[in-house]
């Protein structure tokens, strides 16, 4: 780092704060625990019991084949965080030291070895090789960056992910992540939300799921959570598509996980991830 970015840190802070306390207002933890709040106790253990029981020998959480992965461990470490599930903890732990510091991370796999780091550690302790800059491939990977960022405290980072995003061309269609991502980014910098706000309706279906791309004949479980997130993160008037969701989100629903869609079978942390992230933006329980 350049000497007057260090000498700057606390002025990139004052640059960051609206991001920072929009982001806190709004955790992923918070949703994740009003999402609790709204299953009985019956599915709670379930959910419970589908978490643990994906938990690889290596310490980490596994992906749709069984094989461990960093990025299906940030959704079981918040699924687990926000269940109370402590006992996946140490070996999660344990499994987050040891890949992170090989140092052979990049991409997707090094933010979220960031934030997983910053949850379990502390961002204090984040090693080198993770906070080294990295390409970014797309807007939604901007919002991954802001996640990354806020979790480890990185103000400086937070500051040119802001700028940055306030050059892009809000005009050309994007997926529905990606477009949700853009709604969030653009609250967090105070910038004009109104016309993202209409766009995000053009991916809903009368099922009351949202769709990847408008042009999709059915929606899936990934889009309708960011979605209904992004939505509750602008206060968007959910009411009317509420019950719709809620059916929709329920029919994905199997025995403690959640499925990607009404043709698929396997149920996944990711996907129980995105489940209780968009029950807990349909929440009526308060902040």
């Amino acid at each position: 780092m350049k000497f007057w970015e260090i000498c700057s840190k606390p002025i990139f802070r004052l640059v960051a704060g609206r991001s920072l306390r929009k982001m806190r207002a709004n955790s992923i933890e918070k949703v994740l625990i009003r999402a609790m709040r709204m299953v009985d106790l019956r599915t709670q253990a379930e959910i419970r019991a589908f978490v643990k029981g994906r938990q690889t020998p290596e310490g980490g959480f596994a992906d749709r084949g069984g094989k461990c992965d960093l990025y299906y461990s940030l959704f079981g470490c918040f699924i687990a965080e926000a269940m109370g599930i402590d006992e996946v903890q140490p070996a999660l732990e344990d499994y987050v030291r040891r890949v992170s510091l090989a140092g052979n991370l990049d991409g997707i796999h090094r933010k979220c070895a960031v934030i997983l780091w910053s949850k379990l550690f502390g961002a204090a302790s984040i090693p080198a090789a993770l906070r080294k800059p990295g390409s970014v491939y797309a807007t939604y990977s901007e919002f991954i960056n802001l996640l990354a960022g806020y979790y480890a405290e990185d103000y400086l980072g937070l500051y040119r992910i802001q700028r940055k995003f306030t050059s892009m061309d809000m005009k050309i269609p994007m997926p529905c992540a990606v477009t949700a991502a853009q709604l969030v980014l653009l609250d967090c910098t105070g910038k004009d939300i109104r016309e993202m706000k209409e766009r995000m309706g053009e991916f809903y279906k009368e099922n009351g799921s949202y769709a990847p791309v408008r042009k999709a004949p059915s929606g899936d479980l990934l889009s309708t959570g960011v979605a209904l997130y992004a939505l509750r993160f602008v206060h968007g008037d959910l009411r009317i598509n509420k019950p719709a969701c809620l059916d929709f989100i329920d029919s994905l629903y199997w025995n403690g996980g959640f499925c990607a869609t009404d043709e698929d079978e396997v149920t996944d942390v990711e996907y129980t991830f995105y489940g209780l992230l968009g029950l807990g933006a349909l929440s009526d329980y308060p902040e």
